[in-house]
């Protein structure tokens, strides 16, 4: 427990060092997405990154030299693994062997002091330096695409990890050039997210239109149009309404969305929000009909009713 205490003084000490340290340095917002600059990020992730090792050096932080080891390996360093070993004595005198053992705890307790306060210093360094991050670092779009991440408060605290997020960012956007894993990773990534126990049906929606947005880059429109075709939905409109069918056709990606919302999001609280029919997906602020297919078998919780198939407008 008193270890604890002392720790927790430290990082406030340390963090009130970081600010005051560097405080007088000019930060520019170095980590863009692709999407700001024309398709080109506006720094490398490379060089941003040095800028942000450089910020680190400068802070005057303790065992700063950990932090930026992880940072260029792009892996947190594992102080149990690196943990020192007590060394077995080899001299087979029996008093030189008693000598030789003090001596080897000696020094074995000196190194696991120093492998705990470096670990100590670690963790409260990775607080603060994921703090400065997105502070000083980010702009407000690379920001707003960051704190959209399910993981965000929990993978995402970790700065290493942080860095290889914002990294993808950087690189990819939706209209960017993508190779086949990358388009296997924003089809799996979409069907399997979920609305959290106690994530906000809005920021869900958020997190849900930006990756359903990625996707629909990656098909292209004429995709879904053709789809929408095939659809039971669009085989019920009558043959000579023309309209209709190029209303359908027009509106199929926002009605895949609504079948896929329904389905994935937490729905003993958010039916009723379904049901309002205010036009949850709607991206224009435009209400119209939605189509939605049979949700049975979505529903995610024992007990839960069936889905509307249709959302009415208002």
């Amino acid at each position: 427990m008193g270890h604890s205490s002392s720790g927790g003084g430290r990082g406030r000490m340390i963090s009130q060092k970081f600010k005051s340290n560097t405080s007088s340095t000019v930060v520019k917002h170095l980590f863009s997405t692709k999407d700001e600059n024309n398709g080109k990020a506006r720094l490398s992730n490379k060089d941003a990154k040095e800028r942000v090792i450089d910020y680190i050096q400068a802070s005057g932080i303790k065992c700063s030299e950990d932090m930026v080891k992880s940072i260029r390996d792009g892996k947190s360093i594992d102080f149990n693994a690196i943990a020192p070993r007590l060394d077995a004595p080899t001299q087979t005198e029996v008093v030189a062997r008693e000598t030789e053992m003090a001596q080897n705890k000696i020094l074995y307790s000196a190194k696991l002091d120093e492998n705990m306060r470096r670990s100590a210093y670690f963790e409260t360094n990775k607080r603060t330096v994921k703090s400065n991050i997105m502070l000083k670092f980010v702009t407000k779009a690379m920001d707003i695409k960051l704190q959209g991440e399910a993981d965000f408060t929990t993978t995402l605290e970790d700065p290493i990890e942080l860095l290889k997020r914002i990294e993808r960012f950087m690189k990819k956007s939706a209209d960017a050039e993508y190779d086949f894993l990358d388009f296997w990773e924003a089809n799996q990534k979409l069907f399997a997210m979920k609305q959290g126990t106690t994530e906000t049906l809005m920021h869900f929606k958020e997190r849900f239109l930006r990756q359903a947005d990625l996707l629909q880059a990656l098909y292209g429109v004429a995709w879904f149009r053709n789809f929408a075709v095939k659809t039971k939905a669009y085989a019920a409109i009558a043959s000579t309404d023309t309209a209709a069918q190029d209303k359908f056709k027009d509106d199929i990606f926002e009605a895949v969305l609504a079948t896929g919302f329904l389905c994935n999001c937490y729905q003993t609280r958010t039916a009723p929000l379904m049901l309002d029919g205010s036009g949850l997906l709607s991206k224009d602020g435009q209400q119209s009909t939605r189509y939605v297919e049979d949700s049975h078998g979505c529903d995610q919780e024992s007990g839960s009713e069936p889905l509307p198939r249709k959302i009415p407008a208002k």
